[in-house]
């Protein structure tokens, strides 16, 4: 199984979280984003200290023998229920039109593609796309500014807010699974604080234009705000290269799942299979509520990989290693 590089995983992450935020945060008050942002951040930046270049998907086995292949593949079935759920955001890109379920199994397609071709591949597309994801979306936020009503910007809504949008951010938790390089120089711990506030900044514009009532109630809050934009007056509507911007962030999404499933069952076809089992469920999957979405992702993403690599740690401490 080919390696990613450490930034190439950031830049996957990162264009992956893209889609979610886009397509499911911006209804959200800024002040909950930021604080469930910077919550799961936190827990990416200790797998990045922490995880051994092997990826969480070995170390889970190494870690628990017998119970690490059982919690594998329950990780696994989670993670297909999970990209067919993601595939349904496809609709949330165009939501002039009912693209359900074309638009997601087309995506599925190039993730079963994707994930054939292995995660340094993946890594590799996601790598080029996050450059294009973050010019978009900072353009966007910059010239629907002057459009802001600042008083919109009080901090409002529940305070489970910040847990669903946890949930939101541990969704990319996928590129922890596979094989890193070793040797690379660790990126700045700088730029995990920046996908958490870039995607509060997002919220912010989305409700400050808005308003917070009317951005709860849109199913696409950010795609309203994209067609009062224009750029230097020659673009008057920037909706469809967001719609575009959407499509490519779900498919970094998909892409991170799959080769997290390829490197669970350590198996080449289960990537494609999992994009075909996910295909399956979409209608199931798009009636999973926010809640029970966060409340698997923390399971499976966040405590079994943090118990995990605690576990990893100590059985590699040299104390373990000395015989008595």
């Amino acid at each position: 199984m080919h390696s990613i590089g450490r930034r190439q995983r950031w830049a996957w992450l990162a264009a992956g979280l893209s889609a979610a935020i886009g397509a499911c945060a911006c209804g959200m008050s800024w002040l909950w984003v930021l604080a469930g942002g910077l919550t799961a951040s936190l827990f990416d930046l200790y797998l990045d200290r922490c995880l051994r270049p092997c990826g969480m998907a070995a170390v889970l086995s190494a870690s628990f023998g017998g119970l690490g292949r059982f919690l594998a593949v329950l990780t696994l079935i989670w993670t297909i229920l999970v990209m067919a759920w993601t595939a349904n955001l496809a609709d949330a890109a165009f939501p002039m039109i009912d693209g359900f379920p074309i638009l997601g199994w087309s995506l599925l397609a190039l993730t079963a593609w994707g994930s054939w071709k292995g995660p340094a591949a993946c890594a590799r597309c996601a790598g080029v796309l996050f450059l294009f994801l973050a010019a978009l979306y900072g353009l966007l936020a910059a010239f629907a500014l002057p459009d802001v009503e600042w008083s919109n910007l009080r901090p409002a809504g529940p305070w489970e807010q910040s847990l669903w949008a946890m949930g939101l951010f541990l969704l990319p938790t996928g590129v922890w699974y596979s094989p890193c390089r070793r040797g690379e120089r660790k990126p700045s711990w700088a730029l995990f604080l920046l996908l958490p506030l870039l995607a509060a900044l997002l919220a912010a514009v989305a409700c400050g234009v808005l308003s917070p009532e009317l951005a709860a109630v849109l199913d696409a809050p950010l795609y309203t705000v994209a067609q009062s934009v224009s750029l230097f007056g020659v673009m008057e509507r920037m909706e469809p290269l967001l719609s575009a911007a959407m499509t490519m962030g779900v498919f970094c999404l998909l892409s991170s799942m799959a080769c997290a499933c390829r490197a669970l069952a350590n198996r080449k076809w289960t990537g494609p299979a999992a994009c075909l089992l996910a295909a399956l469920a979409m209608g199931s999957a798009r009636r999973i509520p926010l809640p029970i979405l966060t409340l698997g992702a923390i399971l499976f993403w966040l405590l079994i990989p943090m118990i995990t690599v605690l576990i990893s740690r100590r059985l590699q401490s040299p104390s373990r290693r000395t015989p008595m």
